[in-house]
């Protein structure tokens, strides 16, 4: 199961790479109808400005990394197995949980405010519809990331009770 998750957690981030990648550093490089298709636009002449292309770069950066440094906390808990003690298993849950989180925010900045952004900086001709839902399947990144927040808390007071209790002994 260890290898199935790790195997899992690579494939996914180099998928996510690769897309972000294509899309928006794409853009630097003169593939511009890919961002018009990814979104939903009719295809275009024109290329979306250049500070559009580096706003995408920046936020596809900012989710990749969130999404990499949840997956290396995750790595972690893995490795760590059974004898982790409870503060390590709480920091790496904390760091899953601002992961996910941040995985959360970057992705609908992505793929929700960047394309409003493109349709009202470039002067497009046909229709498009475009469409945002900040509450759609991928929320649950954030709930669970919420929830793993309040779980590392949680062992962190059990990691401190523990110490306590140490003490005494």
């Amino acid at each position: 199961m260890n290898i199935f998750a790790k195997s899992a957690m690579l494939l996914s981030f180099a998928y996510y790479s690769s897309t972000v990648s294509y899309l928006w550093v794409g853009q630097l490089l003169g593939l511009h109808n890919e961002v018009w298709y990814s979104f939903g636009f009719p295809e275009q002449s024109v290329a979306p400005p250049v500070w559009l292309a580096l706003l995408g770069v920046v936020v596809g950066g900012f989710t990749l990394a969130s999404l990499g440094r949840s997956y290396w906390a995750m790595r972690g808990i893995l490795a760590g197995g059974a004898t982790q003690d409870f503060r390590d298993l709480a920091a790496n849950l904390r760091r899953i949980a601002f992961g996910l989180i941040g995985f959360w925010f970057g992705y609908n900045l992505m793929f929700g405010a960047l394309p409003i952004v493109l349709a009202v900086s470039v002067d497009f001709d046909g229709d498009a519809s475009i469409g945002w839902d900040p509450l759609d399947i991928d929320v649950v990144f954030a709930i669970l990331g919420i929830v793993f927040l309040a779980i590392s808390r949680t062992l962190h007071r059990a990691w401190e009770a523990e110490e306590e209790n140490k003490q005494f002994l």
